[in-house]
């Protein structure tokens, strides 16, 4: 009866490990596109600043997977700016600055949030192992 029991519970560690860990594993997949998101979202930025020191005149523009085309800026004071659901629209240079900080720090945000959920998975797993450990013996 007794290693009946003890079966029963390494059984129910043994779902729970299985469970965290693919849980631990979602969440360090999501923290890994958010950090891809957070990384465009700095380069756009360092991209719209540097064009204070762009003089109207002829510039690569990229066209996707290291293809670009040669074009010229005619106006470097607006920036179209993605806000979201597929719109787009006009905002002077520093107004969409500003929006892609504001962007920066919602996505830094959940990055924090996924982070701190992932640690705390993270200890649960290794409760949970050094129970495994136990029962097993």
């Amino acid at each position: 009866m007794i290693m009946k029991k003890k079966e029963e519970d390494l059984q129910k560690k043994i779902v729970q490990f299985q469970v965290l860990e693919a849980t631990f594993k979602t969440l360090q997949d999501r923290a890994n596109l958010i950090n891809q998101n957070l990384d465009e979202l700095r380069k756009t930025k360092i991209a719209i600043e540097d064009l204070k020191k762009t003089k109207p005149n002829k510039a690569l523009i990229p066209l996707g997977s290291g293809n670009f085309v040669y074009g010229t800026i005619e106006n470097n004071e607006n920036v179209i700016v993605g806000i979201g659901a597929g719109i787009a629209i006009k905002k002077k240079r520093e107004e969409s600055i500003e929006i892609l900080d504001n962007k920066i720090r919602e996505m830094e945000n959940v990055l924090d949030d996924v982070t701190t959920r992932a640690q705390g998975i993270l200890e649960k797993i290794e409760e949970i192992q050094m129970e495994l450990e136990e029962l097993q013996k």
